[in-house]
């Protein structure tokens, strides 16, 4: 008999544990699957909605998916897919992410959905892929804790929205394929003009940078000082603060250092005032045990993109209609920039997303091999 779907419950979180643990080990990484506090405080949230499949006539538990939204952003990310290895191939995964993309959709409070998906098969990307949602890229060797793995970014718009887009006149030319990609997914309301980047900024000696690790302080303060438009990473806060010694920038980062994974979510007093201290500040990043680091960018910067390009950072994947602006919607970036050699054994992704890869592949080698001298 097929199992059965329903919302999950506070009682439920030991079994959703075995579950977990039965699928992944002691490898899963989201605490969605290992904490058992963050579990029922998210079963418990207006925002989630967490939803399992049982046995018939109230068996044990099979499979779980969860769905958060920020009504804020007005997005939707869908994480958590886990189902039994004894109940795979009767399509279970399918109908989890199906209904659960068409539920958040329909409620009215977010235009889009996203998620990531592992690189370790193609199954669950091709599930994702034929529910409706659109590969958009990936994010190159994002935890150094699970051996440099590698995830795919995936989303899925409510109807209408993608036709609703702030034309880019311009990119970086860099920025030419994962844009020729990006048309070839959701189209483009025009095509922009690839032109040559613009000249970095002289990089002037540093400041050097003072490490605020306190969460509380530094969300009140990044909520005091940077611009709301640009202070923008869909369900990540800032825990960390980099402070310049000489009070000319603060940098508002989400850090995870057991895993070696930074975000950049804002700065101030804007974003182009740390470029001339840019590459000092990864060098840092990476002292502080920051492997990885990227950062979500509108396609329409200019500057800021070629600024990010000029010190190692690369795109890696494209959101079509990510953020309301005013009427319309703006398509982001995601930088990316890796501080260990990329390793990619093992990796397996449908052929939707190899444009994306490639295209990063070809940069990262550009960026990288030929300043040693490899193609010389």
């Amino acid at each position: 008999m097929t199992p059965v779907f329903d919302r999950a419950r506070v009682d439920d979180i030991d079994e959703l544990l075995l579950l977990y643990r039965r699928v992944y080990g002691k490898a899963y990484a989201l605490p969605l699957g290992t904490d058992p506090a963050v579990m029922a405080q998210e079963i418990t949230s207006d925002r989630t909605t967490w939803m399992v499949a049982r046995e018939p006539n109230g068996g044990r538990l099979v499979a779980s998916i969860v769905g958060n939204v920020d009504p804020a952003d007005r997005l939707g990310k869908m994480q958590g897919l886990v189902v039994d290895p004894e109940c795979r191939g009767g399509g279970i995964a399918q109908r989890a992410v199906g209904s659960m993309s068409d539920e958040m959709l329909a409620d009215g409070r977010i235009d889009s959905v996203y998620a990531t998906a592992r690189t370790t098969a193609t199954a669950p990307q091709r599930i994702c892929l034929r529910s409706g949602f659109r590969a958009l890229g990936f994010f190159p060797n994002l935890r150094k804790a699970a051996k440099h793995e590698t995830m795919v970014l995936l989303a899925r718009h409510r109807d209408g929205v993608i036709e609703q887009r702030h034309p880019v006149e311009r990119v970086p030319a860099s920025l030419g394929p994962i844009v020729e990609a990006l048309t070839t997914v959701a189209g483009m309301p025009v095509l922009p003009e690839p032109v040559p980047e613009q000249e970095v900024p002289t990089q002037l000696p540093s400041p050097g940078v003072e490490l605020i690790n306190a969460p509380d302080f530094v969300l009140r303060r990044f909520g005091e000082v940077v611009d709301p438009v640009r202070g923008f990473y869909p369900f990540h806060k800032p825990n960390v603060l980099l402070a310049a010694c000489d009070g000319s920038y603060e940098v508002y980062t989400h850090l995870s250092v057991s895993d070696g994974y930074c975000t950049l979510i804002g700065a101030a007093p804007d974003p182009m005032a740390v470029s001339p201290h840019l590459d000092q500040l990864i060098g840092q990043l990476g002292d502080f045990g920051a492997f990885y680091v990227e950062t979500l960018v509108p396609l329409h910067s200019f500057e800021e993109l070629s600024s990010l390009l000029s010190h190692g950072f690369l795109p890696a994947a494209v959101y079509p209609a990510m953020r309301r602006d005013g009427e319309m919607f703006r398509d982001y970036v995601v930088m990316a920039r890796t501080m260990q050699p990329l390793d990619f054994r093992g990796l397996a992704i449908d052929a939707a997303f190899r444009p994306f890869v490639e295209q990063y592949i070809d940069l990262w080698k550009q960026k990288y091999l030929n300043t040693i001298g490899v193609y010389r």
